[in-house]
């Protein structure tokens, strides 16, 4: 099983690459990406970004968005992933979450295995005050087509995926932890203020 770091988006509403912002004296992919490495569960974690800031990313794996979804947003990244590999599921996480938890995705990792079968989920995230967090979740190969067909319409958003394949949410409020740990930063006084909550 692999992991997806989105960190393509050019972050106009922060004001600089959220990617290369700094919480607890780390960059935001790699207070993500160690978190990942620290649940052992998956084999690759690659980060999904754009041509400008690949080349940042020194010394991680980097995949640029397919030249004809570039500018597409996270399905972008998805598809320019999913499209030249043949693993099974990808747990992916946008690069403005930088506090997510190695227990929250082994929590939705059990989730997804204790509902897959049952219900042949496709994708398995999180939600939060009942709004599905489609840049906290598993997905399977099996949405790549929906992926694709979103790309080649005018509809870019992850919900035109996820409202037409099965899915199962799980509850950010079912995760022991603080209560910030799936807060996503936009804007630069979102990252002061939940700095200020993390001390």
């Amino acid at each position: 099983m692999k992991a997806i770091i989105l960190a393509g988006g050019e972050s106009r509403r922060f004001g600089t690459p959220k990617a290369f912002a700094k919480i607890q004296g780390e960059y935001f992919f790699e207070k993500i990406y160690q978190t990942l490495v620290s649940t052992n569960m998956f084999s690759d974690i690659i980060i999904s970004t754009n041509e400008t800031l690949a080349a940042q990313f020194e010394g991680y794996r980097t995949v640029v968005d397919h030249p004809a979804h570039k500018n597409k947003g996270p399905l972008s990244g998805l598809y320019s992933i999913m499209s030249q590999d043949d693993n099974d599921f990808y747990f992916v996480i946008s690069v403005d979450t930088p506090m997510v938890t190695d227990k929250a995705i082994s929590q939705l990792y059990q989730f997804l295995i204790s509902n897959l079968i049952e219900e042949q989920l496709i994708i398995a995230g999180y939600k939060a005050n009942n709004r599905p967090i489609p840049t906290i979740a598993f997905y399977h190969k099996a949405a790549l087509p929906k992926i694709e067909s979103a790309l080649n319409s005018d509809d870019y958003s992850m919900r035109h995926v996820y409202q037409s394949v099965s899915t199962d949410w799980l509850d950010v409020n079912d995760v022991e932890g603080p209560s910030y740990w799936h807060r996503n930063i936009n804007f630069q006084e979102e990252l002061t203020s939940l700095e200020a909550e993390i001390e």
